[in-house]
């Protein structure tokens, strides 16, 4: 799994003559250690617990460089733009009932075979979003 790195991310800013400012470090940690897909709004919350003055464009600025640089992935889940650490090829289970988001190893998901597409659109890759009820969500069976 290739998930997004301190050490790339401050080399990413070295060649772009961005500074490596203590909130762009903590949006970094965060989204380090996520696992629940944030949204940039819940990025936001977290680090402005931690640093009150964090403004709402550092944020995105930041989640922009990162998604350009190939550092994290948009995820686009229940209207809202999630982002998510892990840039290996996955698809993703998304629970009906609390909304969490899992990744799902690639190779789990069987073979998709693609009809052609009309318009002559080129495939070059795809994602595949289970849905269902997580492990939390489903109802307990008594035996």
């Amino acid at each position: 799994m290739s998930r997004l790195s301190q050490e790339a991310v401050e080399e990413m800013t070295r060649v772009r003559g961005l500074k490596m400012t203590p909130q762009r470090r903590m949006i970094v940690d965060y989204l380090q250690a996520a696992e629940n897909h944030p949204t940039a709004d819940d990025i936001l919350s977290a680090v402005n617990a931690r640093f009150p003055m964090t403004s709402r464009a550092t944020v995105y600025n930041t989640l922009h460089w990162l998604r350009s640089a190939g550092m994290v992935r948009e995820v686009f889940e229940g209207g809202d733009v999630r982002f998510d650490p892990n840039t290996t090829s996955h698809h993703h289970f998304v629970c009906r009932s609390c909304g969490r988001i899992d990744d799902v190893e690639f190779d789990t998901v069987g073979n998709v075979a693609f009809c052609a597409l009309p318009g002559r659109q080129e495939i070059q890759s795809y994602e595949v979003t289970l849905r269902g009820l997580c492990a939390t969500c489903q109802p307990v069976h008594s035996p």
